[in-house]
């Protein structure tokens, strides 16, 4: 029986399968806030994940590994005072960007592999400082080490403790059994080069004068002015929001298969 148009039945098989197989890909789907929600012992880990932006950066890709660890094991991180740019460095050393499960730990091809970090897809890292080095230990038990922590860090190896969820060749949420760090993580950023005066027709462009009874408004600028405090509330906004946001395109994609298949009944 001929169909009216110039589909067929077939055309729309292939479209309904395209639909599936490529639509969950493209969009993200997991929340790395809510997923740690279930572990109340890994809330500080979760929150410095969210007030660094990092839980925006960790939702937004498909394919993730998250090195989690637990609140007892973050106190010496919290302890040291870090600067939010370095605390950010240290915890995206965390974050591997290819998906590691139980399972592809214990199969590493040679026993070991080397693993870039979203501080090496940064471009923050100096040279390959962003990289982790995977390893299997004698006993079964596996390690992993930043490739600049030096031979101290090497004897003292973050250790693979259990998985807490996985969904395959998506996202992977290991727990470790201490806090990763690197000199080049740890290190303050260089300061911005200021412009060199010569740029300028003289000093006084550099400096402006303060004219009389500006000292007000100045005042007013300045509390006007968005501070970091508001920067991290957004993020944490935008981060309860990612659980409702990720969920749409999966029934979506749902959607669009029910109609098509409504569709190729109904010609057929």
């Amino acid at each position: 029986m001929s169909l009216p148009g110039a589909l067929t039945a077939s055309s729309f098989a292939v479209l309904l399968l395209l639909v599936l197989s490529t639509w969950p890909t493209c969009h993200a789907t997991h929340n790395i806030t809510a997923i740690l929600a279930a572990r109340r012992d890994m809330s500080e880990f979760s929150r410095l994940l969210t007030m660094t932006g990092l839980a925006d950066e960790i939702n937004e890709r498909n394919t993730i590994t998250v090195l989690a660890v637990d609140d007892a094991d973050m106190a010496p991180l919290k302890a040291r005072h870090l600067s939010r740019e370095a605390l950010r460095h240290v915890l995206s050393l965390h974050v591997l960007v290819d998906y590691y499960d139980h399972d592809k730990l214990h199969r590493l091809p040679g026993g070991s592999a080397d693993v870039s970090t979203l501080f090496q897809a940064s471009g923050d890292a100096p040279g390959s400082a962003g990289m982790v080095e995977i390893s299997e230990r004698r006993g079964g038990s596996v390690a992993f080490v930043p490739q600049d922590a030096g031979d101290d860090a090497r004897a003292t190896s973050v250790l693979f403790v259990k998985p807490i969820h996985e969904e395959p060749y998506n996202i992977a949420v290991l727990q470790v059994g201490a806090v990763m760090s690197s000199p080049a993580a740890e290190a303050p950023s260089s300061p911005e080069t200021s412009a060199p005066i010569s740029r300028h027709k003289n000093a006084t462009d550099v400096a402006p004068k303060t004219k009389k009874g500006t000292g007000s408004a100045d005042a007013d600028a300045d509390a006007d002015a968005p501070s970091a405090d508001d920067g991290d509330d957004e993020r944490e906004d935008r981060a309860k929001k990612n659980g409702a946001i990720g969920a749409a395109p999966g029934r979506l994609s749902l959607a669009l298969a029910f109609l098509l298949a409504i569709k190729i009944v109904a010609l057929v």
